[in-house]
């Protein structure tokens, strides 16, 4: 019934909106207007879809008030957005209006995710399905503790892993500069204008090509060229893909050096944050995920995205632009799960040891993404660290360390590289 009612909605929307254009005025340059799908009318309509996964969404909160939502993953364990969580007495509010205390008990910074262990029980854990259940195109909500959804939208670019591990890096002086002004009302890095005498147009980029990969590695957005570029110095020349009027050419560019003016010149997400959006601060950096145009407040994140049908397609992690968030693909959830939960304290060094050691050969044997096999990796490394100060630190004399709880030492919990 949903689905055969939501496109006569639309229908309806689309029909309707060139008479209504005719008798309003002309608004404003600087004015947005409020998407359709951000309309709480509209948002009701998905009200069914969103009915299973809302038992599965808590509110986390930091010393009493509002910092994100999450998501049950196991009874007494959630998973969020790690970088929304601050420093406080964390607790949750479930669906069904128990306030539970929480604390975080690990995290993987590459995929911005923190597990939550809830100091309580009978949550309901999500069922997570596949994120190819929603192409590119379909329709898409965003759970919340209430019975509407947060958001909706449609999928704009089907999951993509990025290789380099993009964390928003400010432009240093000796990074190299392309030359180029991107189309601010694009979603993909279109040029809008070319700087003359620069890198760009020495290369043969044009305004309106779509620069699709920068010596091999995907460039999904604005924001990952522009990360993309700033690991290159001057002088560095680089092989880049662009799309010119349906066609792909592969261009030479040498960069050069970046005006100074440009050092500490307002980037994208400080542009769109002046056009009225609020975006999450770690926005970029996620090694695989893929884009829809719902509007996530970044509060919002860490909530479960489900289709059409209901089924569980990812994990919002990201407001990411004005009119583009973040998510999660459910499969790769799926596969650094027991990465997280190998995290988790365990009574004993080595049995942490042992833990991250199974935890590891499980993401081998199933084949699962890079990122999630280096966080496995990051995970044995930091135990190992962890049994050898034990090892080099005993609580008394003996030929060898007896094994003790490791609550009852300031033992590192992690190594930095």
């Amino acid at each position: 019934m949903l689905k055969r009612f939501i496109p006569a909605a639309l229908v309806v929307i689309v029909v309707a909106a060139p008479a209504l254009a005719q008798r309003r005025p002309a608004a404003p340059l600087v004015q947005i207007p409020e998407p359709i799908q951000a309309k709480a009318s509209f948002k009701a309509l998905f009200k069914s879809v969103v009915e299973e996964a809302s038992r599965s969404t808590v509110r986390v909160q930091v010393d009493g008030k509002d910092s994100v939502l999450g998501t049950v993953v196991a009874d007494g364990f959630v998973v969020t957005k790690a970088s929304e969580l601050k420093a406080g007495k964390f607790s949750i509010k479930t669906h069904d209006g128990r306030n539970l205390d929480a604390k975080e008990v690990a995290s993987s910074e590459a995929f911005d995710l923190a597990l939550l262990a809830v100091d309580g029980s009978g949550l309901v854990a999500i069922k997570l399905g596949v994120s190819t259940d929603a192409p590119a195109g379909n329709w898409l909500a965003i759970a919340g503790v209430g019975s509407d959804p947060v958001s909706v939208g449609v999928v704009g670019a089907p999951a993509r892993t990025i290789a380099p591990p993009y964390r928003g890096r400010v432009p240093l002086e000796k990074s190299g500069f392309l030359g180029v002004q991107l189309d601010m009302g694009a979603t993909r890095a279109t040029i809008g204008t070319v700087t003359k005498d620069t890198a760009a147009e020495k290369a043969g980029i044009l305004p309106k090509d779509t620069i699709l990969q920068v010596e091999g590695n995907d460039i999904l957005d604005q924001e990952t060229l522009i990360n993309t570029l700033q690991t290159y110095k001057v002088g560095d020349k680089v092989k880049i893909k662009v799309e010119r009027e349906g066609k792909t050419i592969e261009l030479l560019a040498t960069l050069g050096k970046r005006p100074a003016d440009l050092l500490k010149g307002a980037g994208r997400g400080d542009f769109q944050n002046q056009m009225g959006s609020s975006l999450s601060d770690r926005r970029s950096g996620i090694p695989r995920f893929f884009q829809t145009d719902a509007v996530i407040r970044p509060s919002d994140c860490g909530a479960p995205v489900v289709d059409l049908d209901g089924h569980v397609v990812g994990i919002a992690i990201a407001r990411a632009g004005r009119t583009e968030s973040h998510v999660i693909p459910a499969e790769t959830v799926k596969e650094l799960l027991p990465v997280l939960m190998a995290a988790k304290e365990s009574g004993k060094p080595a049995q942490r040891v042992e833990i991250a050691r199974e935890a590891l050969k499980k993401a081998e044997d199933a084949k699962a993404i890079a990122p999630v096999v280096a966080e496995a990796r990051r995970l044995l490394g930091a135990a190992l660290a962890e049994e050898k100060w034990w090892h080099d630190h005993p609580l008394e004399k003996a030929p060898a360390p007896h094994e003790i709880d490791i609550r009852q030492g300031p033992a590192p919990r992690e190594v930095k590289k």
